[in-house]
């Protein structure tokens, strides 16, 4: 686990929960300045601006805070490297064999599941809640935008529970349980 590639996302949550949070983050954030932009127009619109530019942001905060930057504490870099095992986990179904890989993995995936929980929960509302808009203020495009979205986030959701099962499965037969 000495190895440490970037500072990692601060939130630690299963696909798509993080880009979840973020996209929701960056839709706020746009939203002020999207109704001052839509002042003599429509609210709704500039929502569903905001909500355009958050799925994108959303993406890229993911991306650049991935990315970017070294960890700042010896502590924050285990964590990112348990983070990364407890992902390569995920991807290939199998427990690692090391007791601390194996500690790490088994602490972080509560934090799967809830990402799943979250992205799936969270998408469907969100972003419903944006489709609809579009379609009241006539922006069709930007609501099969989001539609699209919806089922790549829930599609996501789908798979890191079912993975995160069938992990939770092979540490149990692992740990003699």
């Amino acid at each position: 686990m000495a190895t440490t590639r970037g500072r990692g996302s601060p939130i630690r949550l299963g696909p798509p929960g993080s880009y979840m949070v973020f996209m929701l983050a960056a839709t706020l954030w746009w939203l002020p300045l999207r109704w001052w932009e839509e002042r003599h127009g429509s609210p709704l619109v500039a929502v569903v601006r905001a909500g355009l530019t958050g799925v994108v942001w959303g993406a890229m905060f993911l991306f650049i805070l991935g990315r970017w930057g070294k960890p700042r504490t010896t502590a924050e870099a285990e964590r990112n490297a348990g983070w990364r095992l407890t992902m390569a986990a995920l991807r290939r179904g199998e427990p690692p064999t090391d007791e601390a890989d194996l500690a790490a993995v088994t602490d972080n995936l509560p934090a799967v599941r809830r990402g799943a929980l979250l992205g799936a929960v969270g998408g469907t509302v969100l972003l419903g809640v944006l489709i609809v808009i579009a379609l009241h203020v006539g922006w069709t495009g930007s609501a099969i935008g989001f539609g699209v979205v919806l089922v790549a986030v829930l599609a996501e959701a789908a798979r890191t529970r079912y993975r995160e099962r069938r992990l939770r499965a092979r540490l149990a037969s692992v740990q003699g349980g």
